[in-house]
């Protein structure tokens, strides 16, 4: 029988064991994932937090077409793609959240997610360690649509993880009159922000966060983990006040959830309600009967063309973004390092770990052109 490597969790720790590896059958296809990336959902999920039942984690990822079953003619082998993790139409397909994901050197992708078009082409010129950030920064650019900035107007996203890091660095080169503000939860990712990303963005502490006089209209990005999202919308509000026009939630957020400011505003809902990334976007508004309402926007996923879109910018320009990948390993030490991360915090050796990707087929990997 033939076997892969994969990167198995048990409890709150991973180890890599060998799996069977499946044949596709009609409509299915057979990947083999290059690098992956660790994102913070994962990390959720390892330590406990959330309930996603598969074993093998990951859906953020380059790879490519091993094998087609019968009937398959959207790829072909040799073919490079990214998974689009979401299927808008089919609850049962979240890859690495309810059905094995790409933390393994074969992964099998069911028909239905095939025959809807989430196997996205990304060319050869890509490489594989910034491909794993084709997913991370759609969701990125999907927020702008809803969130709708203007010139004059100030960006400020909450979280310095990957994601508020993306984002930060992805809107100064978007809106060159949009002043763009970093809200950090620890000291060590602020002094690496302020590193490593574009000068101009402004950098506070979370308690920190306060208006000024004549500060302009202000739009939120939430880009946190689904325990930190209801009071980072309760921060922004009682810092902010008058001068807030928008919210979008990335980041997850617990069933029924509301603000303590904006009652029956359900923040589970407003971002479901954009589950594949639609447009134009869903939107909820709340008014408190004075001053102008505030838009709440989110979202679970996006297109393909979403995807496809990502691909070509960080083609283009893997520079801007590379280094926001800080660690990569290959596959013994990938895992090794990722337990670490779980039982201690972003922190590890002296060093801030923004994003982890690992190597899972070393002899599929790509270099950026």
């Amino acid at each position: 029988m033939t076997t892969h490597r994969a990167v198995v969790r048990q409890g709150g720790a991973s180890r890599v064991q060998a799996r069977p590896t499946p044949d596709p059958g009609p409509g299915e296809v057979l990947l083999a994932p290059e690098a992956v990336s660790l994102c913070g959902t994962d990390i959720q999920m390892l330590r406990g937090l959330r309930d996603d039942p598969s074993p093998v984690l990951g859906h953020e990822g380059a790879c490519q077409v091993v094998a087609v079953g019968a009937g398959v003619t959207r790829v072909r082998p040799g073919d490079r793609v990214v998974v689009n993790p979401t299927h808008p139409g089919d609850p049962s397909f979240l890859l690495g959240h309810n059905v094995d994901g790409l933390f393994q050197q074969r992964v099998l992708i069911a028909a239905s997610a095939v025959e809807a078009g989430l196997l996205v082409p990304i060319g050869d010129a890509l490489g594989s360690h910034e491909a794993t950030l084709v997913e991370p920064l759609a969701v990125v650019d999907y927020a702008w649509h809803c969130l709708d900035l203007a010139p004059g107007e100030e960006l400020v996203v909450v979280g310095d993880g990957l994601i508020g890091n993306l984002a930060a660095e992805r809107a100064r080169h978007l809106f060159e009159d949009v002043r763009v503000t970093l809200v950090h939860t620890s000291d060590a990712g602020l002094a690496w922000s302020e590193r490593h990303l574009d000068p101009a963005i402004r950098h506070v502490r979370w308690q920190d966060l306060c208006p000024g006089e004549g500060d302009p209209p202000a739009h939120v990005l939430i880009a946190t983990h689904r325990d930190r999202t209801v009071d980072a919308v309760d921060l922004a509000h009682e810092r902010l006040g008058s001068s807030l026009r928008a919210f979008h939630v990335i980041g997850g957020v617990y069933g029924g959830a509301a603000g303590r400011h904006y009652p029956g505003v359900d923040l589970s809902g407003v971002r479901a309600a954009n589950t594949g990334g639609p447009l134009p976007p869903r939107r909820v508004t709340w008014s408190g009967g004075t001053g102008p309402g505030v838009r709440f926007t989110g979202n679970r996923g996006v297109t393909g063309a979403a995807l496809a879109a990502a691909a070509g910018e960080l083609t283009r320009r893997p520079d801007r973004y590379r280094r926001l990948l800080t660690h990569r390993r290959a596959l013994e030490s990938g895992t090794e390092l990722m337990n670490r991360l779980v039982d201690g915090g972003r922190l590890v050796d002296g060093e801030l770990v923004v994003r982890l990707v690992v190597e899972m087929n070393t002899d599929l990997l790509k270099a950026d052109a």
